[in-house]
């Protein structure tokens, strides 16, 4: 398995460059009160609701390119990896990307709910959409993620991925901290709380759940598409 470096309680990929400062600086990104950001533990259903969410703003429109240009990856911005369009080197530069992107603004992050962008007070809050995955579901999706990626130093085997997915040094950290940290807040006004497991049972009833969140209306030929659109396995 590639090792990694625990930072605020959190794994990050070792050799990259990434640093507590670097880290720190995500915590700390202005975020506006028009902004939406999709949360989730990595592998439970965060693309799907990305391309829900774009939808939906754009009025159905369907999309071929690139979702993580459409929709940026916040960790993304400090972690070099080639497929990130929008990767910075220095701490300084972090802030400066991050207001960069043109509104309507829509995020994806693995971070908990202590860790995420927040608004500077009351009047500045964004809108989370946490989706929660059954761990079970989210580790086999982890492992057969972990081997189809090409950067991965070693292919690790069931046991070694499964030990560190319970170890907590899993990209994500502790399943149970991490969908803790946003299930107390799942009351919360600029929250919406949604599990994988009803979003497959009845899309349809998500997509109308998250058009009303975000304060969109929607046809019904928008729904319609949306249960045609590809799961994440």
């Amino acid at each position: 398995m590639d090792e990694v470096v625990m930072i605020h309680g959190r794994p990050w990929p070792c050799g990259l460059g990434i640093t507590e400062e670097k880290v720190e600086a995500l915590t700390r990104l202005p975020a506006r009160k028009d902004d939406i950001f999709i949360a989730s533990y990595p592998r439970s259903g965060s693309t799907w609701t990305q391309e829900i969410v774009w939808q939906i703003i754009h009025d159905g429109t369907v999309c071929e390119g690139r979702l993580d240009e459409r929709v940026p990856y916040i960790e993304g911005m400090i972690l070099p990896h080639r497929s990130y369009p929008y990767t910075v080197n220095d701490v300084e530069s972090i802030e400066e990307m991050f207001s960069s992107f043109p509104a309507p603004r829509v995020f994806k992050t693995h971070l908990p709910y202590h860790m995420v962008p927040k608004g500077h007070d009351e009047t500045t809050k964004p809108r989370y959409i946490y989706v929660m995955r059954n761990p079970k579901d989210a580790f086999v999706s982890y492992y057969h993620h972990l081997r189809n990626m090409p950067y991965h130093k070693e292919i690790p085997t069931w046991d070694e991925a499964f030990g560190c997915f319970m170890k907590g040094r899993a990209i994500g950290g502790v399943w149970f901290d991490h969908v803790l940290s946003w299930w107390k807040h799942r009351d919360d006004p600029n929250i919406l709380f949604l599990t994988y497991r009803d979003r497959i049972k009845d899309p349809a009833d998500a997509v109308k759940k998250i058009a009303k969140f975000i304060g969109k209306e929607i046809y019904s030929e928008m729904i319609s598409l949306s249960n045609k659109l590809h799961l994440v396995p």
